[in-house]
């Protein structure tokens, strides 16, 4: 796995995540409090060939949505507007990854099991090839 696909993976889902957590942050701050915030380390996940191209799939929606939205963004001076336009890409992202026949939780978790297994992370880059 060349440097620079692991940084797209790595950056995508960030950017991914990040989008998800400013559309939920202020449900979860209501259902945290008083709550150990201490997390336990996820369990690795078993990914089927099935649901990792699913999330192959999604990916490169994703991608798309995410270069159209840089673009967008990149002449906007409007934080409204801005923060408008985060919203939206979040909705198109997460119906990318509905559309594939996943759900955020479980793309984010596959997107994870590759990040952290190698073989798996090759397997994913291999079907993103084939997808782009």
């Amino acid at each position: 796995m060349t440097f620079a696909k692991q940084i797209r993976i790595a950056v995508s889902v960030i950017f991914f995540a990040f989008l998800l957590t400013l559309g939920t942050n202020a449900m979860a701050q209501d259902s945290y409090q008083g709550q150990d915030m201490m997390q336990q380390p996820a369990a690795p996940i078993e990914v089927s060939d099935a649901d990792l191209n699913k999330a192959a799939s999604a990916y490169v929606e994703i991608a798309e949505i995410r270069e159209s939205f840089e673009e967008t963004l990149a002449g906007v001076s409007d934080p409204e507007k801005a923060h408008s336009l985060q919203e939206e890409a979040m909705e198109e992202m997460v119906e990318a990854v509905q559309n594939n026949g996943l759900d955020v939780q479980a793309y984010n978790e596959i997107m994870e099991a590759a990040q952290a297994d190698e073989e798996l992370g090759n397997q994913f880059l291999t079907l993103l090839d084939q997808k782009q």
